[in-house]
C-alpha cells in the first residue's frame, strides 16, 4: 500500500465520529425533546419497548408512556440538573427500564435501558458498592499498581465478567495491564502492551467525557435513530453522554479478533487526561445493569482518588529531594568565586538532581564534564549548547538523540555513549548551559500482538481494520534512554531557578563593585592629595626642605595620575571609543627586556624567567604595550604559586610572533577567560591576592593587546596559567 493512501486512511480512523453514529444498541429506546417538549427523533424500535408515541414534532401528553416517566422528563425540561436522575421505569407489563437523561446540543436525550428479568434489587448493589469502597479504604497498598490489581478484582466480583484488564497509560498514550482478574482458561494480557492506535483520539476524548461504556453485544445489530439529523444542528444527534451509543464497526471487529463477544470500560481521568482505564470482557452477550455501572462508576471514583493521593505522595517526596540537593548546590554556588567553580564543587549534587550516567556544562565555549573530567566531548557538548542557543530553547527534554536531533554528536559518558539527554540553558553574562546525560537502556516490550492496523477494503473502499491477532510479540526497542519523567524536569527547572537566583546575586555585587570601585578612587585620592597639601604646609612652615617636598608631591601625583589613568582607560574602553594610541616601529625583544627589568626591580621577591629568540620590529605604541605586558605579569604575580618563577617564552613563525607569560597556580582556575577580563566581575575587589588592587589589570590588558590588531588568550590546565599575546 502506498503512504498517501495509507495517511488518507489513518486520518479518517482518527476523524471517525464515532460520539455520533446515529444509532444505537438495540436492548432500549431513545427520545430527543426539544427544549420546548416536542419530540424531534426516537430510535426506531422505540415503539416496540415504550408501547404508542407521539408522532416527530408533538409533545408528550398524557395518553403516552405513564405518569412516572413523563413526570421525569417534564422536570428536566424544567430544570436542567434534573436531567442527572435517573429512575427505574416499569412498562404495564411489568417489564423494567432504567430511565436515564442528559442534555445535547440544548436537546433532552431520554434513554430507557432494558433491565434483564434476573437481575437484583437495587438496594443490593449499593450495599456491595459500600462493602467494595470501605475494603479499599482498609488496605494498606505499596504502589499504584497494586491499587489497580485489587480495582481489577473487585470490578470482576461487581460485573461477573470473564477477564478485567486495568491499564495504565504511558507518556506515549500506549497502555500497559498492570492488573487483571480473569477466568482460569483465558489467556493472560498482564504486563502487556496496547498500542496508543487501539484507542484513537476521539474515543479518548469520548472515555473522558463520558467515564463508563457498555457494548453488550458484538452481534447485535444497530438501532437507527429517525430522523438522523439533529434539526437544530444539521449534523448527527452527539451521543456523548448516551448509555445506549452504537458502536464504531472498527471496534465491533477488534472485539471479535479478540474473541471477545461482550464488553465494558470504565475511565481513570487524573487532570482531565485519560490517565487509565479498567477494561472487562466476557466471551458471551453480557449487559451489566445501570445500577451496577454506577457502583463501579462511583467505587473507581474512590480508586481515583487513591492514585492521586499516591502520585501526589510520590512527587512530594521527589521534590522535597530535589529541593534538599538544591539547596546544597545554591550554598556551593554562593560561595564560589565564580558559577562554573560553584558547579564543579557542586557535581554530585547536579548529578543527583536527575539521575544521569553523566553531566556536563558548558560556560561560553568552556566544557567540562563534572562527574569525569578526563570524558570531556567538547565538540558534542558545543553542539548541544549551540542547538539550544539557535533554537532560543533553555529547556530541551530528549530520549532519544539520534532520533530527535541526528545531525548532533552524541556524547561521551564514563560507561559508553548518551542516548538521550535533559539539558537547560540561562543566559546571561555567560551562557551556562547544564546537560545531563543518560546512556542507552535497550527494552524488550511485550506487546498484545503486532502493534500496527492493517489497511483492508471493505464496503466503502480502502479502511484501517483492526489486528487480528493478540498473541504475545516481542519487540526490542534500541537508541532510547530510561525516560526522563517529570521529577527529573522538576529538577531541571529547580536548577535553572538556582542559576538564575545567584546570578541575579552577582549582578548586585557587580553593581556593588562598580560603587566600591568609585569609592576606592575617591578615597585613593583624597590620600595623594593630603600628602601634597601636608609637604607644601611643612615647606612653608620650614620643617621640610623644598626637595623633600618635591620628591612628596612627585610620588603622590604620580599615584593620582595612575589611578586617573586606570579609570579614563575603562571609562574610553567601556563607552567604546577605544585606547589612544600612539604606534611607531618598536624592536619587540628590546621592549620585552626592558619591561621585565622593570618589573624585576619593582618586585624583587619575584623570579621572572624568558626565553624570547629575535622577534624583530613592530608597529607598537610602546608604552600601552609595556603597560599590557605588566599588567599580565603582575596578574601571575597576585594570583600565582611564587615559589616557582613567572615565565616569559617567545616564538615567531613568519609574520605571527606570540609572547606567552606561564605561572604556577595555587588552585585550578575555573573562571572562563571571557569572565577574567570583565572589569567588574564579582570579588575584584575583595580578592584576598589583590589587596587594594580594582581588579582592572586583565581587562586594560585585552584592551590594549586587542588595540594593536593583536589577540589575548588563556589557557588553563591543573596547575598552570598560560596567557598568549599573538601579533
Amino acid at each position: 500500500m502506498n503512504n498517501s493512501l495509507q495517511t488518507d486512511t489513518l486520518i479518517s480512523c482518527e476523524s471517525e465520529p464515532i460520539q455520533a453514529p446515529g444509532s444505537v444498541q438495540p436492548h432500549g429506546a431513545l427520545i430527543c425533546f426539544g427544549s420546548d417538549g416536542r419530540v424531534l427523533a426516537r430510535s426506531a424500535t422505540a415503539e416496540f419497548w415504550l408501547g404508542v408515541l407521539p408522532e416527530i414534532g408533538e409533545a408528550l401528553t398524557p395518553g403516552y408512556l405513564n405518569a412516572s416517566a413523563r413526570i421525569a422528563i417534564d422536570a428536566a425540561l424544567q430544570d436542567a440538573s434534573h436531567a442527572s436522575d435517573s429512575v427505574e421505569w416499569e412498562r404495564s407489563d411489568g417489564v423494567r427500564f432504567d430511565l436515564v437523561m442528559h442534555w445535547s446540543d440544548n436537546n433532552l436525550m431520554v434513554e430507557w435501558e432494558h433491565i434483564a428479568d434476573q437481575t437484583v434489587m437495587l438496594a443490593h448493589y449499593a450495599a456491595l458498592a459500600r462493602r467494595t469502597i470501605r475494603r479499599l479504604q482498609e488496605r494498606k497498598y505499596a504502589s499504584v499498581d497494586e491499587v489497580l490489581q485489587a480495582a481489577a478484582d473487585t470490578v470482576r466480583v461487581m460485573t461477573d465478567c470473564d477477564r478485567v484488564m486495568a491499564y495504565r497509560f504511558l507518556p506515549d498514550d500506549s497502555g500497559e495491564v498492570v492488573g487483571e482478574a480473569r477466568r482460569e482458561d483465558l489467556v493472560s494480557y498482564l504486563y502487556q502492551r496496547f498500542p496508543a492506535s487501539d484507542i484513537p483520539a476521539q474515543a479518548r476524548r469520548l472515555y473522558v467525557l463520558n467515564p463508563i461504556r457498555q457494548i453488550s453485544s458484538v452481534n447485535a445489530v444497530a438501532v437507527p435513530i429517525v430522523p438522523v439529523l439533529n434539526e437544530g444542528t444539521n449534523r448527527p444527534h452527539d451521543l456523548s453522554h448516551s448509555i445506549l451509543r452504537a458502536v464504531s464497526p472498527v471496534h465491533i471487529e477488534y472485539l471479535k479478533n479478540m474473541g471477545v463477544a461482550a464488553s465494558m470500560s470504565i475511565s481513570i481521568v487524573i487532570n482531565e487526561r485519560l490517565w487509565g482505564l479498567i477494561a472487562c470482557h466476557h466471551m458471551t452477550e453480557h449487559r451489566v445493569p445501570h445500577a451496577i455501572r454506577l457502583s463501579c462508576i462511583l467505587f473507581m471514583e474512590v480508586v481515583t482518588i487513591l492514585l492521586q493521593q499516591f502520585e501526589l505522595e510520590q512527587r512530594i517526596t521527589a521534590e522535597q529531594g530535589v529541593r534538599v540537593l538544591g539547596a546544597e548546590v545554591a550554598f556551593a554556588l554562593r560561595q564560589a568565586d565564580d558559577p562554573v567553580a560553584g558547579l564543579v564543587t557542586a557535581a554530585n549534587g547536579i548529578a543527583a538532581m536527575a539521575g544521569s550516567d553523566a553531566v556536563a556544562v558548558v560556560v561560553d565555549g568552556q566544557t567540562i564534564m563534572l562527574d569525569a573530567p578526563w570524558l570531556v566531548d567538547r565538540a558534542a557538548l558545543l553542539g548541544i549548547a549551540e542547538h539550544m542557543h539557535e533554537a532560543h530553547s533553555d529547556l530541551i527534554v530528549m530520549d532519544s538523540l539520534a532520533s530527535a536531533l541526528p545531525h548532533l554528536i552524541r556524547p561521551m559518558t564514563p560507561t559508553g555513549v548518551a542516548a538521550g539527554l535533559l539539558a537547560i540553558q540561562m543566559n546571561g553574562d555567560a551562557r551556562i548551559t547544564i546537560i545531563w546525560l543518560r546512556n542507552e537502556l535497550v527494552q524488550t516490550i511485550n506487546w498484545a500482538g503486532a502493534p500496527d492496523k492493517v489497511v483492508g477494503l471493505g464496503p466503502h473502499g480502502s479502511r484501517l481494520t483492526p489486528r487480528a491477532s493478540f498473541e504475545s510479540w516481542k519487540q526490542v526497542v534500541t537508541g532510547r534512554c530510561r525516560a526522563w519523567n517529570e521529577t527529573d524536569i522538576f529538577a531541571a527547572r529547580e536548577l535553572k531557578s538556582i542559576l538564575q537566583d545567584v546570578a541575579l546575586e552577582r549582578l548586585r555585587d557587580a553593581d556593588r563593585a562598580r560603587m566600591i570601585l568609585l569609592a576606592t578612587l575617591a578615597h585613593d585620592l583624597r590620600d595623594p592629595l593630603q600628602s601634597v597639601d601636608l609637604a607644601v604646609q611643612l615647606m612653608r612652615s620650614g620643617l621640610a626642605s623644598a626637595q623633600e617636598a618635591a620628591q612628596r608631591v612627585e610620588g603622590s601625583t604620580r599615584r593620582m595620575q595612575s589611578l586617573i589613568t586606570y579609570i579614563l582607560d575603562v571609562s574610553r574602553i567601556r563607552a567604546g571609543m577605544g585606547l589612544i594610541l600612539a604606534r611607531r616601529k618598536v624592536a619587540l625583544n628590546e621592549l620585552l627586556n626592558t619591561t621585565v627589568d622593570q618589573l624585576r626591580q619593582t618586585h624583587p621577591g619575584v623570579t621572572i624567567e624568558t626565553d624570547c629568540p629575535d622577534l624583530g620590529d613592530a608597529e607598537l605604541d610602546e608604552d600601552r604595550f609595556a603597560q599590557a605586558i605588566g599588567n599580565l605579569v603582575n596578574n601571575a604575580r597576585q594570583h600565582g604559586d611564587m615559589s616557582k618563577p613567572i615565565r616569559i617564552t617567545a616564538t615567531s613563525d613568519g609574520m605571527l610572533r606570540s609572547i606567552a607569560i606561564r605561572n604556577r597556580l595555587l588552585r585550578k582556575q575555573t573562571v572562563s577567560f571571557a569572565r577574567l577580563v570583565d572589569p567588574f566581575k564579582s570579588g575584584a575587589l575583595a580578592n584576598p591576592n589583590n589587596k587594594g588592587g580594582m581588579g582592572l589589570g586583565l581587562y586594560i590588558a585585552n584592551a590594549i593587546v586587542r588595540g594593536h590588531g593583536a589577540s589575548l588568550d588563556a589557557v588553563f590546565t591543573d596547575n598552570e596559567a598560560c596567557f598568549t599575546v599573538t601579533l
